[in-house]
């Protein structure tokens, strides 16, 4: 996917994202984890790595469920939380830089492509607010998606840069 239609499709998907983030953000507040009783549970029926030499008939997996199950709790509990807050940082600075480069345009241009795809206004009620016609909002939308997504490449070279060195 080019720089364009990666910018139309956050534009389109706006508000799809904007739900997602609230709910990572939830998700990540309220986030509770694997609990130890869990944890025993599942760490109960993991089929030992290695070796098995058995000199008894007793077990030695609750000796080692014993040692471990805290530690392998806690690390799971962070991977999980982790995860969660990379995708949320990754949407979030994205649509940051989306909403940036919209209020980096030209007036007019910011205007309608907002009044589009963040207020959702028909092409109607936007041709009487601005006093043009459709194929002039038409023109207007692709100057604003090209200038847009002019913005992001350069970001990204930006970026790519400074990841670089």
């Amino acid at each position: 996917m080019d720089t364009k239609e990666h910018v139309e499709h956050l534009l389109k998907t706006y508000h799809d994202i904007k739900r997602s983030l609230d709910r990572l953000n939830f998700e990540i507040e309220t986030f509770r984890g694997l609990g130890y009783t869990e944890a025993i549970t599942a760490l109960t029926f993991i089929s030992p790595d290695g070796e098995r030499v058995q000199s008894s008939g007793i077990s030695d997996k609750t000796s080692r469920i014993a040692l471990s199950y805290r530690e392998s709790t806690d690390k799971l509990n962070c991977d999980d939380v982790l995860a969660l807050i990379l995708k949320y940082d990754t949407q979030k600075r994205e649509m940051d830089v989306l909403e940036y480069c919209i209020s980096l345009l030209e007036p007019r241009l910011s205007g309608v492509i907002t009044d589009m795809f963040i207020n959702k206004m028909t092409w109607d009620e936007m041709c009487d607010k601005y006093y043009v016609s459709r194929n002039m909002l038409s023109k207007y939308r692709k100057t604003g998606i090209i200038q847009i997504a002019n913005m992001f490449s350069v970001k990204q070279a930006v970026d790519y840069r400074f990841t670089k060195s």
